[in-house]
Parts: C-alpha cells; structure tokens; sequence
C-alpha cells in the first residue's frame, strides 16, 4: 500500500483484476461483421468488446463440454458382449 491508500502491484507479478491475467487481443474485423456485432451487443445492452468475449467463451466452454463427453463414453465403452445392456438400477441380477 502506498500513503494514499493505492495498492502497488507486486514485483515480477503483473497486477490482474481476477488472479488469472488479463492480455490484449487486437482483430480486424470486415465492415458489415462489426455493424452485425454492435447491433447485437446493443439489443443486450453490451459494449462490443464485452459481447464477442462473452461469444468467445461460450464457445470455448462448448468445446470444453463436448470433449468431456466424448472422454466420458469413451471411458465408460463396455467390451464386446459384456452384459451391462441387460442390467437395470434395482432388477435382480442373475
């Protein structure tokens, strides 16, 4: 803390608003793209900037959710004639 009561960022470590880093991305958008992104973000009441990384990370979240998936069944796979197909929660087994 300084006098006026101003946190200095600590050395080596860039001061960050959420712990994870904050970077800069610079893009060259087509014309009608952005006209398309502003009238979008405006029906939300958004900043541009704030809708596309809002579309960015719900887009990452997507993939994210989709391998999980994919690892799931693929780990849960039963072997060729393996019986689980006749199995059901609370039926007597044989």
């Amino acid at each position: 803390m300084t006098a006026y009561g101003i946190a200095r960022p600590r050395r080596g470590r860039p001061a960050t608003l959420n712990g994870m880093g904050t970077h800069v991305l610079s893009l060259r958008i087509d014309g009608e793209l952005l006209d398309r992104l502003r009238t979008h973000a405006a029906k939300r009441d958004m900043p541009v900037q704030d809708y596309v990384l809002q579309l960015l990370q719900r887009n990452d979240f997507d993939e994210r959710f989709r391998t999980a998936v994919e690892e799931t069944q693929r780990l849960t796979r039963w072997p060729a004639g393996h019986p689980s197909g006749t199995w059901r929660l609370g039926a007597p087994g044989k």
